[in-house]
């Protein structure tokens, strides 16, 4: 009788523990989830909507995305900058949601409020790059770290039995962010000095957080092909250049910049924004960091 108790007992606790929850959280993009992914370790699993290889700025939902979102609890999204495809999706799914872009304003406002106002006038190229870094957040640890702070809040207002361990694992990954960033520091300073070009302007957080030497860029907007003369002035820019380096990604086409560089004496990378091949679980976006960090170490060494 006792050993059946007891049995009982144990199959029990199986039984009525608290499950940890399955998707209730979906990320537009990848990198996203690897930060979600961080907050929720051991708590929920995060679903990314963006397929691997498809890029976020003219990916069209699928119904099964469609379905995954209105399932959701919480949608995680870069926004409507970067994503203009999901604004209205969300809205009709009446699903809570967070915006990085937005969070990323806020605190912004507040960060205004606590400093001394300078000068507002601010040249055309300062208002460039900042767009060009705010289109492409995950690429800032900075904007990273306050992000992550913002999200913890959110999932706890979601996830309130487990506010402890979220709390938990949002000190555990701020602290990686900070290892991080103390041995990036080290081993980029050889090469700190070093032009290269990029494929496309998306890495202004990186670039600025470490101070690197970003010479050019290719395009803009990788969905919209060059034309001729365009051609001819971007391979001018690159042979007047410093550049030691050119980047392509993997989720375009190197025909463009086979095209600019034949010829020319400069190193090839690869830098993939949206952490292609990368785990989503904890120590994912610090993974996904220090491979962009290891591209860039690789390419300007001589």
């Amino acid at each position: 009788m006792r050993t059946f108790i007891r049995g009982f007992l144990i199959t029990a606790l199986f039984v009525f523990a608290p499950a940890v929850r399955a998707e209730t959280v979906i990320a537009s993009i990848k990198p996203v989830s690897l930060i979600a992914a961080e907050l929720l370790d051991g708590v929920a699993e995060v679903g990314t909507l963006l397929p691997e290889g498809a890029s976020p700025h003219d990916f069209s939902l699928r119904p099964s995305d469609r379905r995954s979102l209105d399932r959701a609890n919480l949608i995680i999204w870069v926004g409507a900058d970067t994503e203009p495809y999901l604004q209205r999706v969300i809205e009709a799914a009446q699903v809570s949601a967070i915006s990085w872009q937005e969070s990323a304003e806020e605190h912004a406002q507040h960060a205004d409020e606590h400093e001394h106002r300078e000068s507002a006038a601010v040249d055309e190229g300062s208002h460039d790059e900042h767009d060009h870094a705010a289109l492409h957040p995950w690429l800032s640890p900075e904007s990273a770290e306050h992000f992550s702070e913002r999200v913890a809040v959110k999932l706890k207002e979601l996830f309130p039995e487990y506010s402890a361990k979220i709390d938990e694992n949002e000190a555990k990954f701020l602290a990686s962010l900070t290892s991080f960033e103390s041995a990036a520091q080290v081993q980029l300073a050889p090469v700190k000095e070093r032009g290269f070009f990029v494929f496309h302007d998306a890495y202004q957080g990186l670039v600025e957080h470490f101070e690197l030497n970003q010479v050019g860029y290719f395009t803009l907007d990788p969905s919209r092909k060059p034309g001729a003369k365009h051609l001819a002035q971007l391979r001018e820019q690159l042979e007047q250049s410093s550049a030691q380096c050119v980047f392509v990604e993997p989720q375009y086409s190197p025909a463009l910049i086979d095209s600019i560089t034949r010829g020319l004496d400069v190193k090839r990378g690869e830098l993939d924004p949206l952490a292609t091949g990368i785990e989503v679980a904890s120590g994912g976006y610090i993974a996904f960091m220090q491979g962009l960090l290891n591209q860039f170490t690789s390419c300007l060494t001589d």
